[in-house]
């Protein structure tokens, strides 16, 4: 499983609950996790396809996205009975529900592609496979092509049809050696059943000629196309110069349900078979709570997680701006006997979330929404009864009362002008728990405005509002 982080689209409001609000993280985008699974919405769950899911048909989704080498698909029809349903590999699958029901996929080469028709030589056709009706020569999958062999009209091509309750490949004119063709069929294996998915693939090697039928990742016919008709020969070449500009049709004969279909110029030994990647993430953008005095309460979430699947939520703070892929900043777990953060006081938050499918991989868990419980910090009460005298010509003491609740000191504002307390040389002065302070170094008549600010209050370092304003002139007292 790729572990590929995407940034959510979150929705801020505040709920008026005594001095708490609430953050909730929802999102209707994503990529990767996002899924309507069992009509559950605003929803996450584990999918194992590299596609996302809006319009399954017009994009063709249950598709590889580089079908040999191309990054975008084109000329893609399909009849208008054809319907997408929920796959049982984690994704979408089209349902072909007549025997004249049809996907037609024509596919180009971007320029510079890798690969081409011309230059591939290994391949792999993979796709799941539900028959909800096994009929006698039901096409499931053609490419076949018409062309001209010094007056011959021949065919050549790929099939897969059901013959006898089996699904069979068979590969008219593209396999040659010494530039004769031979025509190959994969008859053998298990025979299908009505409503079983099954994964389907067929892969030749071209190193080796080896061309192997699979059902669900087991080997069921293997032929070796080499001069000998052994592993020892030389191998057989293949050749899409015939049919390269034809399209692929899917059905034309089959009824069921196709997904997860890719055409990819490798040879394939493994698959993955499992419905649900085993993890993936899901991870918040930076919030910014606008106060470093912000307390969490809670990280709390709602979701559904059973049989061995799990979501472990993880989370990671600071009182500074940190962007969303900052490797600085580690994250912590949240404990599953509770919802309560280890170090509640902080600015910005960020969240990511988990998802954990079973052990067998058939089981998704569905996290539906992550909400933080929040407050700002409780201020220290304002100081009252300010009063500033002079004690000499260059000095002012100050009194006041202050609260009798956890307080660890005050701050000291003044300056020459009403309201502003920048002009001056050391202000703020932060003294400890004292009711009063001499300030020295003071211009003698000169007019002084000052103001007082508590600290302490929730977590001990918030400041409470300006106190109620004086003024004094230092002068002499001789």
């Amino acid at each position: 499983m790729r572990y590929i982080v995407f940034f959510i689209a979150f929705i801020l409001y505040f709920t008026a609950n005594l001095s708490s609000a609430v953050y909730d993280v929802f999102s209707n985008t994503n990529n990767i996790h996002y899924s309507t699974l069992n009509n559950i919405t605003n929803s996450f769950t584990l999918d194992n396809n590299s596609q996302s899911y809006t319009d399954p048909l017009s994009e063709i989704s249950l598709l590889e996205k580089s079908v040999l080498g191309a990054t975008s698909m084109h000329g893609v029809t399909y009849s208008s009975d054809v319907k997408s349903i929920d796959g049982v590999h984690g994704g979408n699958a089209i349902f072909l529900p007549n025997i004249k029901s049809y996907v037609k996929i024509d596919h180009h080469l971007d320029e510079g592609s890798k690969y081409s028709y011309n230059t591939m030589t290994s391949f792999t056709l993979e796709f799941y496979l539900n028959p909800y009706s096994v009929r006698m020569n039901s096409q499931v999958l053609s490419k076949m092509a018409i062309y001209n062999d010094n007056g011959v009209t021949k065919y050549s091509g790929i099939r897969a049809n059901i013959i006898n309750g089996r699904l069979v490949w068979q590969f008219n004119n593209l396999f040659s050696y010494n530039g004769i063709y031979t025509n190959i069929t994969l008859s053998e294996g298990e025979y299908l059943k009505e409503n079983e998915c099954r994964h389907h693939s067929v892969s030749f090697d071209a190193s080796t000629g080896k061309l192997v039928k699979y059902i669900d990742g087991l080997e069921e016919q293997v032929v070796y196309l080499t001069s000998t008709g052994d592993k020892m020969g030389s191998p057989y070449i293949i050749e899409f110069e015939n049919i390269k500009l034809d399209p692929m049709y899917l059905g034309q004969g089959f009824i069921g349900a196709i997904e997860s279909f890719y055409f990819t110029p490798s040879y394939k030994q493994n698959f993955n078979l499992y419905r649900y990647a085993a993890n993936g993430d899901i991870v918040s953008k930076v919030i910014d709570f606008q106060n470093n005095d912000t307390f969490i309460d809670a990280i709390n979430y709602a979701g559904n997680f059973t049989n061995g699947s799990n979501i472990d939520l993880y989370y990671r703070i600071s009182d500074y701006y940190f962007s969303p892929d900052d490797n600085n900043i580690a994250w912590e777990k949240l404990l599953y006997n509770t919802n309560i953060i280890s170090s509640s006081s902080t600015r910005y938050i960020q969240i990511r979330a988990v998802l954990n499918s079973n052990a067998d991989r058939n089981i998704t868990p569905v996290l539906n929404n992550v909400s933080i419980v929040y407050h700002h910090a409780k201020l220290p009460q304002v100081p009252i009864n300010l009063t500033a005298v002079s004690a000499d010509a260059n000095s002012i003491i100050l009194r006041w009362e202050g609260s009798h609740e956890n307080i660890s000191g005050y701050k000291i504002y003044y300056g020459t002008k009403s309201g502003v307390y920048n002009d001056a040389k050391h202000t703020p002065i932060i003294i400890g728990k004292q009711n009063e302070y001499l300030i020295e170094g003071l211009s003698e008549n000169e007019v002084y405005y000052f103001t007082i600010t508590a600290i302490g209050g929730e977590g001990g370092n918030s400041e409470s509002s300006f106190s109620k304003e004086v003024y004094a002139r230092p002068v002499s007292l001789k």
